[in-house]
């Protein structure tokens, strides 16, 4: 049985995780169509991508493993088009499809060329055998191939704008997406390591996508007034952190922020009804702030560098991000004071308690790479400030401009999409959901 099903790594968690979403979303969708005729089909429809995505989890063939893949996206697909009177979610649907072809693509050429150099169709029997082995042009290759399957599948910039037109699909459907569907690109990556991890083009390529969409996406979102068009760039945001944190070696910190974000986002799309208040940003000197800011990063990266042996880039910015969101709404010194300390102390001592417990990362990745990664992060924090710290600037204003049309990315890829495939199947699902009205 082991050799078409595991357990192993991540795996039960991701399971709990998955029967717990599965309970929560079926349970709200049965409620929330109550009314709806076509209630019994939503349901099985959304039962039958819940299964597929438990097979996808606990598969250890990858032929079994790229079938429950591929039967994800067309169980999405169905979902997507629920209500094909929607021309938006028609359209969304209609490039998502295209999308997760060529992930798809990617994937299976990966998995050939991973079996004809081992010989084996049981994934940890693959990985065990390229952990050990030599890299070669083909394990590159291969290693591309994954990753360019899981920023597919994460909807990493540019190929970002079917998530963001997807809200137009029922609220379950929403969730499910959002908070589970959007997370198996990070999971593939978890549970091949060993294959991609030694292999420079692929991490590299794998960084830089997912920090240039991390950092894009962030400010963009904050450009938007609908609430769940802000999730959903919240979405390609936080997956592209995640990703990152994977690229950079921090596979249990991933694993958290992967976790944590499943369980945020569905709770923000099954409450999305409620009423939600924006809070409008104060303007104040952009020169202060990045003055703290450099201060804290600086701090931090020496005291980690001191006390744990590695500056670690990345985290210092984000912490020093996060505190100086704090000192910026902290009116009492003492107050910033006593929590900045506490903040730090406790970054400390985790990051210690983590270098005992976790394997240390490849030493190329921490050299050069991390350290281009957080001056990226440092233009997007400046550049975050500027936009919301100081909106008369002309500057500002132009860069509000540009943010709030999705830096025309998705304009783009429409045009391709439609004059790769013009024809969507818009008519057949207007029969059979008018079939189904009547049954």
């Amino acid at each position: 049985m082991t050799e078409w099903l595991t357990l192993s790594g991540v795996r039960p968690v991701l399971l709990a995780l998955v029967a717990l979403l599965a309970l929560v979303v079926t349970r709200y969708a049965i409620t929330n169509f109550r009314l709806d005729p076509r209630r019994g089909s939503f349901v099985s429809k959304l039962a039958g991508c819940l299964i597929t995505v438990l097979v996808l989890i606990v598969s250890n063939h990858i032929v079994v493993f790229f079938v429950a893949w591929m039967g994800i996206s067309l169980q999405l697909h169905r979902l997507l088009m629920f209500y094909p009177e929607r021309d938006r979610a028609v359209l969304a649907a209609h490039k998502k499809f295209i999308l997760a072809r060529c992930s798809e693509a990617f994937l299976g050429t990966a998995f050939v060329l991973m079996y004809l150099n081992t010989s084996s169709l049981q994934l940890d029997v693959l990985l065990e055998q390229f952990a050990t082995a030599p890299t070669r042009i083909t394990q590159h290759i291969a290693a591309l191939c994954l990753v360019m399957a899981a920023l597919i599948k994460c909807a990493q910039l540019p190929l970002h704008g079917w998530l963001i037109q997807v809200v137009e699909a029922p609220t379950p459907v929403s969730a499910l997406l959002h908070a589970g569907i959007i997370n198996l690109g990070g999971f593939l990556l978890l549970v091949t390591i060993p294959l991609w991890s030694d292999s420079f083009l692929a991490v590299w390529l794998l960084c830089l996508v997912s920090a240039a969409s991390c950092c894009f996406a962030a400010l963009i979102m904050a450009t938007r007034i609908s609430i769940k068009v802000r999730l959903a760039w919240s979405t390609c945001a936080q997956m592209g952190l995640m990703l990152l944190e994977i690229g950079l070696g921090y596979y249990e910190l991933a694993l958290l922020h992967l976790v944590a974000h499943s369980v945020y986002k569905a709770h923000a799309f099954l409450s999305v009804g409620e009423v939600a208040f924006i809070k409008q940003p104060k303007a104040r000197s952009i020169v202060r702030v990045s003055l703290i800011f450099l201060i804290l990063q600086g701090f931090i990266a020496a005291a980690s560098w001191w006390l744990l042996d590695d500056p670690k880039w990345l985290p210092s910015a984000l912490l020093a991000m996060a505190l100086t969101t704090i000192w910026m709404n902290l009116n009492q010194w003492l107050l910033r004071i006593g929590v900045s300390v506490l903040t730090i102390a406790a970054y400390l001592i985790l990051g210690a308690l983590a270098q005992q417990i976790a394997e240390p990362q490849s030493s190329f990745n921490s050299l050069l790479l991390e350290p281009i990664i957080t001056v990226l992060f440092n233009i997007f924090a400046f550049t975050y400030w500027m936009v919301h710290h100081t909106p008369s600037h002309r500057l500002s204003q132009r860069w509000f401009i540009t943010l709030n049309a999705g830096l025309y990315l998705d304009e783009w890829l429409t045009r391709f999409v439609l004059w790769l495939w013009p024809s969507h199947p818009i008519r057949y699902y207007q029969r059979r959901s008018r079939k189904e009205g009547r049954l």
